[in-house]
């Protein structure tokens, strides 16, 4: 069960009839929906020029709602999800930014001087969530993989960052740097990435090695269906590095991923 069965079974019950126009068709069309009608817990009469769902059987219709609701809190958490709906996903839940960081000096993370080169050095990285940082140069990397031995043609004066899930705006807003570099895949995703990486922070560059078109040629991969929708940021986009990518991408429909730059 999600929100929207939720809604509806609640407003229902509240009610006790509510107009068929009113009921979304998804929850209409539903096995449920149709099961409960078939018990004749709930009934489907005409009344004027249209149609309306009424509760015939109370009990079982109280019974029903319980056993799918069993919690109907205001909280928004995976735990509640499940309480509330029997699912962990029926709700988009806010968590808070986690990024991976790997540096070779000393980075100014939520006010305290980090020494990163021991954390990647002793345990492979250091970790935080919704961070500040203050530090010279940034290298935000798209997978983990090449995140944890970027520095192999990238070197140390970087602070790489990885973010758990997607990168949204918001969620690098508090990070201050001179330089900020964006390495990612060679396709839609990873520009689209990059414009909004870039969108916050206007310096931004995207790093394509000297050699990109003889890897290319000679490492590129099909486009899946994950990979081949374009947004709208990329379709648009009218900067010199995007465009290069976006229309070798869409003409060869294959893309590059950047692993190949790591390869020890």
């Amino acid at each position: 069960m999600k929100e929207l069965d939720f809604k509806t079974y609640k407003l229902l019950n509240d009610q006790k009839e509510v107009s068929i126009s009113k009921l979304p068709k998804s929850v209409l069309n539903s096995t449920v929906f149709q099961n409960l009608i078939s018990s004749n817990i709930i009934e489907k009469i005409k009344k004027g020029k249209g149609f309306k769902i009424i509760i015939n059987n109370q009990t079982a219709f109280n019974n029903f709602f319980s056993a799918n609701f069993p919690e109907h809190s205001n909280k928004k958490t995976k735990s509640s999800n499940i309480k509330k709906y029997r699912n962990s996903k029926a709700t988009q839940i806010k968590n808070e930014p986690i990024f991976l960081i790997r540096g070779f000096k000393n980075a100014k993370i939520n006010n305290i001087e980090i020494d990163l080169k021991y954390y990647s050095e002793n345990f492979g990285l250091f970790s935080i969530k919704s961070p500040i940082i203050e530090t010279n140069r940034v290298c935000f990397v798209e997978n983990l993989d090449t995140f944890l031995k970027a520095e192999i043609i990238l070197g140390t004066e970087y602070i790489y960052l990885h973010k758990y899930g997607r990168i949204g705006k918001k969620s690098i807003q508090n990070i201050k740097a001179n330089e900020y570099l964006v390495f990612v895949d060679y396709d839609f995703n990873g520009l689209d990435e990059y414009l909004r990486i870039k969108s916050v922070f206007a310096n931004a560059t995207l790093y394509i090695p000297n050699n990109f078109n003889e890897l290319f040629e000679k490492y590129s991969k099909s486009l899946n269906k994950n990979k081949a929708k374009m947004s709208n940021a990329v379709k648009h986009s009218e900067i010199e590095e995007v465009i290069k990518i976006r229309e070798l991408v869409a003409k060869t429909n294959h893309f590059l991923e950047q692993e190949i730059l790591t390869d020890d």
